[in-house]
């Protein structure tokens, strides 16, 4: 049982990295056979995790067709997202009440270090700006003691993370270490009425990309 669990949880791991990074894009099919000899494991671990991402609303199933990586639902991005803006909201707050030296030097550190990416030219520049955009959120998290609830907070947001990684694809993230230090500022200053603003403001900026992303990525979307 914990062998077959394993392969399961391996399998969704997997595959729902691969439609978060947009390895497998929306209205891709998933072909259980073909991802078991890809993935070198049997069909039945494939097909259970393709299950449980249909239940993450990541996978659809279009009868007499078969079986597809969903489009990005914005009506779903909306969901996340809210979710998102009141539970980094609160952890914000908290960590203003923390904002001690080592606070402040490791979110300068952050932003210093993204500069230096957004700046480069390298191979991995799009993966590396990613990652620290995530852990520049990480921060106010472990600041206050939860770190755990930042990936129980990623494992559930879908739609959302596919615009995110489009906007880093599309080179829309130019602002974002501007509104990230912007947010930093409001911390150190212990201005939580300002914090708060420069949180909405940053959470709220895909909204102002999201039809440009249509317009170069119209079938990448879910229209109703």
């Amino acid at each position: 049982m914990a062998a077959s669990y394993s392969a399961r949880e391996r399998a969704y791991q997997e595959l729902r990295s691969r439609i978060l990074n947009l390895e497998l894009k929306p209205n891709d099919i998933l072909n259980d056979k073909a991802l078991a000899q890809e993935m070198e494991m049997s069909r039945t671990p494939i097909h259970e995790a393709i299950i449980t991402l249909g239940l993450a609303n990541l996978v659809v199933v279009r009868p007499q067709s078969g079986t597809y990586v969903a489009p990005i639902d914005t009506e779903i991005v909306e969901m996340e997202q809210f979710d998102r803006f009141a539970l980094e909201k609160e952890m914000v707050l908290r960590a203003i009440l923390r904002m001690d030296g080592e606070a402040v030097r490791q979110y300068r550190e952050n932003l210093q270090i993204y500069q230096i990416y957004l700046d480069s030219r390298d191979a991995d520049r799009r993966a590396r700006l990613f990652e620290l955009d995530n852990a520049f959120h990480r921060i106010a998290f472990e600041l206050n003691g939860m770190g755990p609830h930042f990936g129980w907070m990623h494992g559930r947001q879908h739609h959302i993370e596919r615009v995110r990684v489009l906007s880093f694809v599309m080179d829309l993230d130019k602002t974002i270490i501007d509104e990230h230090r912007a947010l930093v500022d409001a911390m150190e200053a212990r201005d939580a009425a300002a914090a708060v603003r420069a949180l909405e403001d940053h959470l709220n900026l895909y909204r102002k990309h999201l039809g440009e992303m249509r317009a170069v990525y119209p079938h990448y979307f879910q229209y109703k």
